[in-house]
């Protein structure tokens, strides 16, 4: 699926109809699914008049995870 970004419910829906036609694809579960991206911040939403367009949130650069020092074993 190419990608216009933002995009509004109504475009996702109609692009993922396409994408799988086999599928039922309703606005509404859609939306939800958006907002719950939102929430998570893996999507962002912005309002314009009274549309809501959603844009994939940017990829966050991996981080390097650290070792732990390891307690020193007790001599003797």
């Amino acid at each position: 699926m190419e990608q216009d970004e933002p995009r509004s419910t109504a475009k996702t829906s109609s692009a993922l109809g396409q994408a799988h036609p086999e599928r039922n694809i309703k606005t509404t579960v859609v939306r939800t699914t958006l907002e719950g991206l939102v929430a998570k911040n893996h999507a962002h939403r912005a309002k314009q008049g009274s549309s809501v367009f959603y844009t994939a949130a940017s990829a966050p650069e991996p981080t390097a995870v650290e070792p732990q020092p390891q307690p020193e074993a007790a001599a003797g």
